[in-house]
């Protein structure tokens, strides 16, 4: 079986190789969050609130294997079929939850292994034919998955830079001549504030306040710029992924 848990183990390196930050992000909605993950404990035990991925961690974590190889086998496809039913892509959701997977992949991968190694070389089983054809499975999910995630994060990625917003031209708007009317605002989709500035703009207040703003993009990063109003672009810019 060493020659599957190689292959099975290269299908891992590349999942775990394709994504940069992956997961490091809160989901993007509501605000533009960009908040990194601390480490998470995943030695705790089970709890209502753990994710799926969290208590599948945590069950193969708890699995311990015996003296017998059919025993033994036996384990390898539960754990095997814990897998098969938690690497799948779903979006955004899948995205936020890269982090975990990966752990997930590697917590599975270490304890196939282990239980691997028990099982004698020349014990013959219809068990072990079975577990075969499982890791098999789960190789081509793990390419599908690899295969499905760079599709979404790519033809999301180019959605974005499309509507991605200048630093430079946001600067030069923002400068009070044309600042002073919220003509900043509006190509930001500040559609609200544009106006306010629009109605206001008799007055010295959106001038000055403008004045700031330029200052501040115009000392702003590119990155913090684009985190701050190009949330999506800075998100699936965040995978680092090869075709």
């Amino acid at each position: 079986m060493n020659i599957l848990n190689d292959i099975v183990s290269g299908a891992s390196r590349q999942f775990g190789r394709e994504f940069g930050r992956a997961g490091a992000n809160v989901i993007l909605k509501g605000t533009n969050s960009y908040t990194v993950r601390g480490i998470r404990d995943y030695s705790e035990r089970i709890k209502p609130t753990d994710s799926k991925i969290i208590k599948a961690i945590k069950e193969i974590q708890k699995v311990k294997f015996v003296t017998t190889n059919k025993a033994n086998a036996s384990r390898l496809i539960d754990i095997t079929d814990l897998m098969l039913s938690n690497i799948s892509f779903t979006g955004i959701e899948t995205l936020n939850q890269l982090t975990d997977l990966k752990e997930l992949v590697n917590q599975y991968n270490n304890k196939f292994d282990h239980g691997s190694s028990l099982i004698d070389d020349d014990f013959k089983d219809k068990s072990i034919d079975y577990l075969e054809d499982k890791r098999n499975e789960f190789v081509a999910l793990m390419d599908k998955f690899n295969n499905d995630t760079k599709v979404f994060i790519n033809r999301n990625l180019v959605l974005a830079k499309q509507k991605r917003k200048s630093k430079k031209t946001a600067t030069i708007l923002a400068f009070p001549i044309l600042g002073s009317l919220g003509i900043h605002k509006l190509y930001l989709g500040k559609i609200g504030q544009g106006i306010m500035y629009f109605i206001f703009s008799f007055l010295l207040i959106p001038a000055i306040i403008s004045l700031f703003e330029f200052i501040s993009y115009l000392s702003m990063s590119t990155e913090k710029f684009d985190t701050k109003f190009n949330p999506e672009f800075s998100y699936y810019n965040q995978f680092r992924i090869s075709n």
